[in-house]
């Protein structure tokens, strides 16, 4: 094959394709940027979507079920024959026993029984009458005595005369119901009958509460018993 000889290229050759080429890119950049924008496709509304309801297919009627046949009559048997009469045995007459002769009895001797004396009738015992004793006669009950406050008033303090009351000129007689143990000291003390004044009362009580008494007695046996006690408050003139 013969060869073909290709001339130098020179620079300005070199020089003018490159500023061919860069024209070719500016330009195309140019052209890029001004071209007007596309319009871009329209959107398209989504598709409705239409439900209709759809009845269930209806289950199939079923058939009637065919009439069974008339059952066939079946033949009656026959009676079975009466049963052939049986006779009665004949009765068979008892053969007679030979009679028996009764044997006489011989006769007992009756016992002889010795007849015993009859002893005469005992005369009926005298009855003894015997006298209940007299009851003795009942012992007299212990004579009970009433508890003594008076004896011991040397020993027991006077009640204290309310200040107050002695103030407001206030005077009377308080009546205490004392209740005293068989040891002499007082366990419940009650106002039988008010002096009038609270405060009178209230001092009377408060200074019984602290006396001693000489108990009741039953017999010389010391008992539980009750006890009037009056108490005067009176201001000196």
């Amino acid at each position: 094959m013969p060869e073909v000889a290709v001339p130098p290229i020179g620079k300005r050759h070199i020089a003018l394709v490159c500023v061919i080429a860069l024209s070719a890119h500016v330009g195309g950049f140019l052209l890029l940027h001004n071209m007007p924008a596309q319009p871009l496709p329209p959107i398209t509304q989504p598709m409705p979507i239409a439900m209709q309801m759809v009845s269930a297919p209806k289950p199939p009627v079923p058939s009637a079920p065919a009439e069974p046949a008339p059952p066939v009559a079946q033949p009656t048997p026959p009676p079975p024959p009466p049963p052939a009469p049986v006779e009665p045995p004949k009765p068979v007459a008892p053969t007679p026993k030979p009679a028996t002769r009764p044997v006489p009895a011989k006769p007992q001797a009756k016992p002889q029984v010795a007849e015993k004396p009859v002893a005469p009738p005992t005369p009926p015992a005298p009855q003894t009458v015997t006298k209940a004793a007299p009851a003795p006669a009942p012992s007299p009950e212990p004579r009970t005595t009433a508890p003594i406050g008076r004896a011991g008033y040397l020993n027991n303090p006077p009640p204290v005369y309310p200040p107050a009351a002695a103030k407001r000129h206030q005077q009377g007689t308080t009546l205490l119901r004392v209740h005293v143990l068989a040891s002499g000291h007082p366990d419940q003390v009650e106002v039988a009958q008010t002096s009038g004044f609270p405060a009178l009362d209230d001092a009377a009580k408060a200074a019984v509460r602290q006396w001693s008494f000489t108990p009741a007695k039953r017999g010389d046996t010391p008992v539980d018993g009750w006890v009037n006690v009056p108490l005067a408050f009176t201001l000196a003139p």
